[in-house]
């Protein structure tokens, strides 16, 4: 929790001219990042005699060193020296603070460093505090919570998290929960935005429209508020952004907590014309969602930025500062690759309860039925339906919980499961995000980790395992020799059939872009090569956007029989009736005249 009478303000510096520009404007901390293992990798970051130059900089001036860590790894970086190398010198020069997405590096951190602070990064899509208590089981002081709470929700996660609470009040905001777009990945393939190379696919167009560019966040109308909640630390986005930007927005911002006031309207305005794209929106803290929320930049508002200037001291020759040397290791957790035969059993995710019964008379079946390893339906779909579901199968259904679920809406699923609770005891939950743990286990539910968990790496799927998880599916980012790597101590299986998805989005974007009337199921989103995304309703109004394409590995199963896997996941999201059958038998069954989809990606490549 926040110092009794001290809220932090952080600003951003993607370069030593923004570093010196955020102690100038006020801040009271600044993070950065390296050449390695960084979320904005495309920033000009920092060498390593400048995080030494940097981290002394900011303490001379009385102000902190937070450094990024903040992106996925593999098995392979994580067991090489680079990585731990780099993290051993941000110690030594006196960084205050690591902010990691990867669990497993965190632990790995927090054996070798334990001193250093840990922050979950936004990456982590922590928006309950179920995720804040979490996160402070695995060793972290501080949470950087998800953007899209409303101030509500802010307001009681602050006042009741075991850890401090970090929270944006200024810029660019992702169309998707942090850390659950997987976009970028899918159209590039290699560009994953976990991974630090962000394509920013939201800022083009779809439907002939810019659908899901939002504007920048500011929050500067509301700081009276936002002090009164007391959180422990504000955040200002922009490390990709310039010295004149972090200045003047965090000067402004500092003279407003100074003063304990709102932005005026001058201040506001100025703000706009240093950086902005068709004004601001403080739609999710207002709780005023809609299209109103989205924006573009224009040649105006760029020519008004470059007006915009701020003095600051040379940046030294830094070839002769003194770096610490550094030891050459590794983690001492030594990895043996568990590789077992795949075994037959499928794990069939359903969209829908009708899905599921599409396929009912065919998973009865022996040869399919003797396959299955789990079925999960959304929880939400099954009140007032579960009793109509054939005994043999009630043994293998689980829950799907949805993407997100925040603190006030945590009793609405609650509710649905206590009306099914008698029916499906002792069965699964298929958790996508670290804040649904805990509600789980108050069910005795077994843990089921779904792919939004980001397991990319042994470490972080042991975290897992010490939370009482069972089986795991593991990232989809990843290809076939980094899932080989992976020592598999719970039962793991990847996707082999299925869209996924690739972004969750808080607003409705069914309502935003005229898709409501259209039949179910029709819901989609087309960019400028005619690739069309499903975009389906998750609990409430949130919407989940799928892959244009589905993952299809039938035909080619000799390509993940010897991975080390237990499973292979059929993820249903807006097949017919025909397709579902048809795609569970090919993937059961052994045949030759197996025929992929029109469109489809290999994935996992």
């Amino acid at each position: 929790m926040a110092h009794e009478n001290y809220i932090e303000l952080l600003s951003p510096a993607g370069s030593l001219e923004s570093l010196y520009a955020a102690v100038k404007a006020g801040a009271d901390a600044v993070y950065f990042g390296g050449s390695i293992a960084n979320a904005r990798i495309n920033a000009k970051n920092f060498s390593d005699e400048k995080i030494a130059y940097a981290v002394k900089y900011l303490h001379d001036n009385n102000r902190r060193a937070y450094i990024t860590l903040n992106t996925l790894h593999t098995d392979r970086e994580l067991n090489t020296s680079p990585l731990l190398n780099f993290a051993e010198h941000c110690c030594n020069c006196g960084a205050d603070a690591f902010i990691l997405q990867d669990i497993g590096l965190s632990g790995i951190i927090k054996r070798f460093f334990p001193d250093i602070e840990l922050h979950a990064s936004t990456q982590t899509a922590g928006h309950s505090l179920n995720a804040a208590e979490e996160l402070a089981k695995l060793g972290f002081s501080r949470m950087v919570i998800a953007r899209e709470l409303d101030e509500p929700n802010l307001a009681n996660l602050i006042n009741k998290s075991p850890i401090e609470i970090e929270m944006f009040i200024h810029g660019a905001l992702c169309s998707s929960h942090s850390g659950r777009c997987f976009m970028s990945f899918a159209l590039g393939n290699t560009r994953s935005a976990n991974r630090g190379m962000c394509a920013q696919p939201c800022r083009l167009k779809y439907n002939n429209k810019y659908l899901l560019s939002l504007k920048d966040l500011c929050l500067a109308q509301h700081i009276k508020k936002i002090i009164e909640m007391h959180p422990a630390s504000l955040k200002i986005e922009g490390r990709m952004k310039p010295p004149e930007y972090v200045y003047h927005v965090t000067k402004i911002y500092r003279s407003c907590f100074d003063e304990r006031r709102n932005a005026t309207k001058k201040e506001i305005e100025i703000l706009s014309q240093v950086f902005s794209r068709q004004g601001f929106t403080d739609g999710y803290f207002a709780k005023n969602l809609g299209k109103h929320m989205y924006g573009v930049r224009t040649e105006e508002n760029k020519s008004q930025s470059s007006r915009f200037s701020v003095a600051l001291p040379d940046v030294p020759e830094l070839n002769k500062i003194s770096v610490h040397e550094q030891t050459r290791f590794s983690p001492e957790i030594n990895i043996k690759i568990k590789n077992i035969a795949l075994k037959p059993e499928l794990c069939l995710i359903f969209n829908s309860f009708e899905q599921f019964n599409f396929a009912g008379e065919l998973l009865l079946k022996n040869e399919i039925y003797n396959k299955i390893y789990k079925i999960f339906i959304p929880v939400m779909e099954l009140t007032g339906k579960i009793k109509t579901v054939d005994k043999k199968l009630l043994k293998l259904i689980g829950l799907k919980f949805p993407y997100v679920i925040f603190d006030s809406e945590e009793y609405l699923l609650n509710k649905a499961i206590a009306n099914i609770i008698n029916d499906v005891s002792e069965c699964s939950a298929l958790i996508d995000n670290i804040s649904h743990i805990k509600i789980a286990k108050n069910f005795g539910f077994k843990l089921f980790g779904n792919y939004g968990l980001n397991i990319t790496n042994s470490y972080t799927l042991d975290e897992y395992k010490k939370i009482q998880f069972t089986s795991a599916v593991l990232s989809p980012e990843l290809n076939f020799a980094q899932i080989r790597d992976i020592n598999k101590t719970i039962n793991c299986g990847i996707v082999g059939y299925g869209k996924i998805h690739v972004m969750i989005s808080e607003n409705c974007l069914i309502k935003n872009a005229g898709l409501c009337g259209i039949k179910c199921g029709g819901h989609y989103i087309a960019d400028r090569l005619g690739e069309k995304f499903t975009v389906m309703g998750d609990f409430g109004h949130r919407n989940i956007i799928y892959n244009s394409v589905p993952v299809y590995l039938a035909d080619k199963k000799n390509l993940y029989k010897n991975l080390g896997l237990f499973f292979v996941v059929l993820n249903f999201t807006d097949e017919k009736k025909e397709d579902i059958v048809n795609i569970i038998s090919d993937y059961a069954i052994d045949k030759d005249n197996i025929k992929p989809p029109v469109k489809f990606t290999r994935g996992y490549k």
